[in-house]
Protein backbone atom coordinates (compact mmCIF):
# COMPACT_ATOMS: atom_id res chain seq x y z
CA UNK A 1 0.00 0.00 0.00
CA UNK A 2 3.07 2.06 0.39
CA UNK A 3 6.71 2.49 -0.77
CA UNK A 4 9.39 4.55 1.29
CA UNK A 5 13.10 5.32 1.65
CA UNK A 6 14.77 5.48 5.18
CA UNK A 7 18.25 7.21 4.42
CA UNK A 8 21.48 8.94 6.24
CA UNK A 9 23.94 11.30 4.66
CA UNK A 10 26.54 10.32 7.28
CA UNK A 11 29.10 13.66 6.05
CA UNK A 12 26.19 15.76 7.13
CA UNK A 13 25.12 14.05 9.88
CA UNK A 14 21.71 13.85 9.11
CA UNK A 15 19.31 11.24 8.90
CA UNK A 16 15.44 10.74 7.29
CA UNK A 17 12.63 9.69 5.17
CA UNK A 18 10.25 9.71 2.88
CA UNK A 19 6.98 8.13 1.68
CA UNK A 20 4.55 7.84 -0.13
CA UNK A 21 1.10 5.76 0.09
CA UNK A 22 -2.41 6.21 -1.25
CA UNK A 23 -3.50 5.81 2.49
CA UNK A 24 -3.96 8.30 4.35
CA UNK A 25 -0.96 10.40 6.72
CA UNK A 26 1.63 7.85 5.26
CA UNK A 27 4.31 9.29 7.23
CA UNK A 28 2.33 7.81 10.68
CA UNK A 29 4.53 4.77 9.70
CA UNK A 30 7.56 5.95 9.85
CA UNK A 31 10.02 7.85 12.46
CA UNK A 32 13.80 9.26 12.34
CA UNK A 33 16.24 10.53 15.20
CA UNK A 34 18.95 12.84 14.83
CA UNK A 35 22.41 10.86 15.30
CA UNK A 36 20.31 7.54 15.68
CA UNK A 37 18.22 6.41 12.61
CA UNK A 38 15.12 5.81 11.03
CA UNK A 39 12.63 3.40 10.42
CA UNK A 40 9.20 2.45 8.58
CA UNK A 41 6.95 -0.34 9.23
CA UNK A 42 4.53 -0.73 6.67
CA UNK A 43 2.04 -3.24 5.17
CA UNK A 44 0.19 -4.20 7.84
CA UNK A 45 2.53 -1.63 9.94
CA UNK A 46 3.07 -1.95 13.59
CA UNK A 47 4.03 1.39 15.23
CA UNK A 48 5.07 -0.11 18.42
CA UNK A 49 8.35 -1.46 16.48
CA UNK A 50 9.35 2.36 15.83
CA UNK A 51 10.55 3.33 19.46
CA UNK A 52 11.39 -0.06 20.34
CA UNK A 53 13.87 0.18 17.53
CA UNK A 54 15.28 3.07 18.75
CA UNK A 55 15.51 1.72 22.20
CA UNK A 56 17.65 -1.27 20.97
CA UNK A 57 19.83 0.91 18.75
CA UNK A 58 20.83 2.94 21.98
CA UNK A 59 21.11 -0.21 23.71
CA UNK A 60 24.20 -1.07 21.21
CA UNK A 61 21.94 -3.82 18.86
CA UNK A 62 22.59 -3.24 15.04
CA UNK A 63 19.66 -2.94 12.58
CA UNK A 64 20.06 -6.90 11.57
CA UNK A 65 20.00 -8.08 15.13
CA UNK A 66 16.84 -5.76 16.02
CA UNK A 67 15.19 -7.30 12.47
CA UNK A 68 15.70 -10.76 14.12
CA UNK A 69 14.13 -9.64 17.30
CA UNK A 70 11.22 -8.28 15.50
CA UNK A 71 10.36 -11.78 13.73
CA UNK A 72 11.00 -13.65 16.79
CA UNK A 73 8.48 -11.21 18.81
CA UNK A 74 6.42 -10.11 16.52
CA UNK A 75 3.16 -12.82 15.40
CA UNK A 76 2.48 -10.66 12.11
CA UNK A 77 6.02 -9.83 11.11
CA UNK A 78 4.55 -11.94 7.58
CA UNK A 79 2.18 -9.28 7.20
CA UNK A 80 4.18 -6.61 7.12
CA UNK A 81 7.61 -4.81 5.69
CA UNK A 82 9.98 -3.19 7.84
CA UNK A 83 13.52 -1.29 6.87
CA UNK A 84 15.73 -0.19 9.15
CA UNK A 85 18.94 2.50 9.48
CA UNK A 86 21.39 3.44 11.61
CA UNK A 87 23.21 6.32 11.52
CA UNK A 88 26.31 4.29 10.97
CA UNK A 89 24.42 3.27 7.29
CA UNK A 90 24.12 0.10 8.08
CA UNK A 91 20.75 -0.81 6.83
CA UNK A 92 18.28 -4.05 7.30
CA UNK A 93 14.59 -4.70 6.08
CA UNK A 94 12.00 -7.63 5.72
CA UNK A 95 9.18 -7.70 3.32
CA UNK A 96 7.06 -10.70 5.07
CA UNK A 97 5.74 -14.15 3.01
CA UNK A 98 2.07 -12.51 3.24
CA UNK A 99 2.83 -8.66 2.11
CA UNK A 100 0.13 -8.10 -0.80
CA UNK A 101 2.19 -8.19 -4.54
CA UNK A 102 4.17 -6.68 -5.70
CA UNK A 103 6.23 -6.55 -2.43
CA UNK A 104 9.68 -6.07 -1.85
CA UNK A 105 13.43 -4.03 -1.17
CA UNK A 106 16.53 -3.09 -1.68
CA UNK A 107 19.03 -2.17 0.95
CA UNK A 108 22.08 -0.10 -0.23
CA UNK A 109 24.73 2.19 0.98
CA UNK A 110 23.36 4.21 4.04
CA UNK A 111 19.49 3.46 2.78
CA UNK A 112 16.91 0.80 2.48
CA UNK A 113 13.53 1.13 0.08
CA UNK A 114 10.90 -0.69 0.51
CA UNK A 115 7.07 -1.40 -0.94
CA UNK A 116 3.99 -3.11 -1.39
CA UNK A 117 1.44 -3.07 -3.66
CA UNK A 118 3.56 -1.38 -6.38
CA UNK A 119 3.12 -2.02 -10.00
CA UNK A 120 6.40 -4.00 -9.64
CA UNK A 121 10.10 -4.62 -8.33
CA UNK A 122 10.97 -1.87 -11.00
CA UNK A 123 9.51 0.53 -8.39
CA UNK A 124 12.06 0.02 -5.73
CA UNK A 125 14.73 -0.37 -8.51
CA UNK A 126 14.07 2.83 -9.54
CA UNK A 127 13.67 4.55 -6.49
CA UNK A 128 17.28 3.00 -5.33
CA UNK A 129 18.73 4.42 -8.35
CA UNK A 130 18.00 7.53 -8.11
CA UNK A 131 19.11 7.81 -4.51
CA UNK A 132 22.38 6.56 -4.92
CA UNK A 133 23.15 8.59 -8.91
CA UNK A 134 22.21 11.85 -7.01
CA UNK A 135 24.35 14.06 -6.08
CA UNK A 136 22.59 17.01 -3.49
CA UNK A 137 22.10 17.18 0.12
CA UNK A 138 20.24 14.45 1.65
CA UNK A 139 16.49 15.86 1.36
CA UNK A 140 17.01 16.42 -2.36
CA UNK A 141 18.12 12.55 -2.82
CA UNK A 142 14.79 11.31 -0.61
CA UNK A 143 12.66 13.15 -3.09
CA UNK A 144 14.92 11.73 -5.95
CA UNK A 145 14.18 8.43 -5.13
CA UNK A 146 10.34 8.77 -4.05
CA UNK A 147 9.49 10.62 -7.55
CA UNK A 148 11.56 7.84 -9.40
CA UNK A 149 9.50 5.25 -7.41
CA UNK A 150 6.62 7.16 -8.54
CA UNK A 151 7.45 7.29 -12.18
CA UNK A 152 7.94 3.83 -12.10
CA UNK A 153 4.45 3.10 -10.95
CA UNK A 154 4.65 3.70 -7.90
CA UNK A 155 1.34 2.15 -5.48
CA UNK A 156 -0.85 0.55 -7.56
CA UNK A 157 -4.34 1.43 -6.16
CA UNK A 158 -3.21 5.21 -6.50
CA UNK A 159 -2.39 8.34 -4.67
CA UNK A 160 -3.35 10.19 -1.57
CA UNK A 161 -0.38 11.44 1.08
CA UNK A 162 4.11 12.28 1.05
CA UNK A 163 5.94 12.98 3.37
CA UNK A 164 9.31 13.75 3.83
CA UNK A 165 11.50 14.50 7.52
CA UNK A 166 15.07 14.85 7.98
CA UNK A 167 16.71 15.23 11.58
CA UNK A 168 19.66 17.18 12.54
CA UNK A 169 21.12 17.74 16.03
CA UNK A 170 19.97 21.47 16.61
CA UNK A 171 17.78 22.13 14.01
CA UNK A 172 14.34 23.62 14.35
CA UNK A 173 12.33 24.06 17.37
CA UNK A 174 14.34 23.21 20.35
CA UNK A 175 14.43 19.56 21.47
CA UNK A 176 13.19 18.77 17.67
CA UNK A 177 16.20 18.34 16.01
CA UNK A 178 13.90 18.73 12.38
CA UNK A 179 15.57 19.71 9.60
CA UNK A 180 13.18 19.34 6.97
CA UNK A 181 9.51 18.76 7.39
CA UNK A 182 6.85 18.47 4.64
CA UNK A 183 3.59 16.85 4.64
CA UNK A 184 0.83 16.51 1.54
CA UNK A 185 -2.69 14.77 3.22
CA UNK A 186 -5.58 14.32 0.53
CA UNK A 187 -3.75 15.78 -2.60
CA UNK A 188 -4.07 14.10 -6.39
CA UNK A 189 -0.46 13.92 -7.12
CA UNK A 190 1.05 14.01 -3.86
CA UNK A 191 4.63 13.56 -4.73
CA UNK A 192 4.27 16.63 -7.02
CA UNK A 193 2.71 18.96 -4.69
CA UNK A 194 5.47 17.67 -2.21
CA UNK A 195 8.23 18.75 -4.88
CA UNK A 196 6.66 22.12 -5.36
CA UNK A 197 6.35 23.02 -1.56
CA UNK A 198 9.93 21.96 -1.18
CA UNK A 199 11.14 24.27 -3.91
CA UNK A 200 9.08 27.19 -2.67
CA UNK A 201 10.85 26.10 0.87
CA UNK A 202 14.20 26.44 -0.85
CA UNK A 203 12.99 29.79 -3.02
CA UNK A 204 12.04 31.44 1.17
CA UNK A 205 15.82 29.95 2.56
CA UNK A 206 17.47 31.67 -0.32
CA UNK A 207 15.52 34.69 0.45
CA UNK A 208 16.59 34.79 3.73
CA UNK A 209 20.17 33.29 3.19
CA UNK A 210 20.52 36.86 0.89
CA UNK A 211 19.12 39.29 3.73
CA UNK A 212 21.60 37.65 6.28
CA UNK A 213 24.51 38.49 3.79
CA UNK A 214 23.05 42.46 3.44
CA UNK A 215 22.98 42.20 7.49
CA UNK A 216 27.07 40.95 7.45
CA UNK A 217 27.82 43.09 4.34
CA UNK A 218 30.03 46.32 4.37
CA UNK A 219 30.31 49.36 2.07
CA UNK A 220 29.83 48.49 -1.63
CA UNK A 221 29.09 44.53 -0.75
CA UNK A 222 25.46 45.84 0.77
CA UNK A 223 24.56 47.30 -2.87
CA UNK A 224 25.69 43.93 -4.22
CA UNK A 225 23.88 41.90 -2.38
CA UNK A 226 20.40 44.10 -2.99
CA UNK A 227 20.64 43.41 -6.54
CA UNK A 228 21.46 39.99 -6.16
CA UNK A 229 17.97 39.66 -4.13
CA UNK A 230 16.65 41.66 -6.73
CA UNK A 231 16.96 39.74 -9.36
CA UNK A 232 16.09 36.52 -7.69
CA UNK A 233 12.76 37.97 -6.69
CA UNK A 234 12.54 39.32 -10.32
CA UNK A 235 9.65 35.86 -10.91
CA UNK A 236 8.31 36.24 -7.07
CA UNK A 237 6.07 38.44 -7.25
CA UNK A 238 3.10 37.04 -5.22
CA UNK A 239 1.67 37.12 -1.36
CA UNK A 240 4.21 34.83 -0.65
CA UNK A 241 7.46 37.41 -1.27
CA UNK A 242 5.53 40.46 0.10
CA UNK A 243 8.11 40.80 3.18
CA UNK A 244 10.71 40.05 0.85
CA UNK A 245 10.01 43.10 -1.35
CA UNK A 246 9.53 45.10 1.57
CA UNK A 247 12.91 44.30 3.11
CA UNK A 248 14.52 44.82 -0.56
CA UNK A 249 12.43 48.57 0.03
CA UNK A 250 13.93 49.02 3.21
CA UNK A 251 17.41 48.16 2.52
CA UNK A 252 17.96 50.35 -0.48
CA UNK A 253 16.71 52.80 1.48
CA UNK A 254 18.65 52.37 4.47
CA UNK A 255 21.52 52.78 1.54
CA UNK A 256 20.76 56.22 -0.17
CA UNK A 257 19.34 54.19 -3.07
CA UNK A 258 16.21 55.99 -3.70
CA UNK A 259 15.87 54.62 -6.79
CA UNK A 260 15.78 51.02 -6.02
CA UNK A 261 13.79 51.75 -2.94
CA UNK A 262 11.16 52.86 -4.72
CA UNK A 263 11.69 50.05 -7.04
CA UNK A 264 10.97 47.39 -4.48
CA UNK A 265 7.91 49.55 -2.95
CA UNK A 266 5.57 49.84 -6.42
CA UNK A 267 6.54 46.14 -6.58
CA UNK A 268 5.87 45.48 -2.82
CA UNK A 269 1.90 47.82 -3.42
CA UNK A 270 2.00 46.12 -6.51
CA UNK A 271 1.16 42.56 -4.81
CA UNK A 272 -0.63 44.00 -2.18
CA UNK A 273 -2.43 47.47 -2.45
CA UNK A 274 -4.17 47.47 0.51
CA UNK A 275 -0.39 48.08 2.07
CA UNK A 276 -0.17 51.33 0.72
CA UNK A 277 -2.39 52.79 3.72
CA UNK A 278 -0.89 50.24 6.27
CA UNK A 279 2.52 51.75 5.44
CA UNK A 280 1.06 55.38 4.95
CA UNK A 281 0.24 55.15 8.97
CA UNK A 282 3.26 53.43 9.87
CA UNK A 283 4.80 56.33 8.36
CA UNK A 284 2.77 58.57 10.30
CA UNK A 285 3.18 57.42 13.73
CA UNK A 286 6.98 57.08 13.30
CA UNK A 287 7.48 53.63 12.71
CA UNK A 288 8.90 54.65 9.18
CA UNK A 289 11.87 57.17 8.82
CA UNK A 290 10.45 60.17 7.68
CA UNK A 291 11.47 59.77 4.03
CA UNK A 292 8.66 57.15 3.13
CA UNK A 293 6.16 59.68 3.34
CA UNK A 294 7.62 61.00 0.27
CA UNK A 295 8.47 58.03 -1.06
CA UNK A 296 4.60 56.42 -0.87
CA UNK A 297 3.66 59.63 -2.93
CA UNK A 298 6.00 58.46 -5.66
CA UNK A 299 4.66 54.87 -6.20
Amino acid sequence: MTFSIVAVDRQAEEVGFAIASCNWDARRVCMARAETGAIASQGSGNQDLLPRFFEKLGAGQEPGAILDGFRASDEGIEKRQVGLISFDGTGAAHTGAACMPWAGHRIGDGYTCQGNILAGPQVVDAMAEAFEQTQAPLYARLYAALSAGEHAGGDLRGRQSAGLVIKKTGQGQPGTDTYVDFTIEDHQNPIAELGRIMQVAGSLVAVSMMQEAFRGAVGAARGEVLNRLRGFLEDKKDPRYLDAWMFLAKAFHEIDDTHGAADALAEHLSICPAMRGVLRHQAAEGHLPSAWDGLLKTV
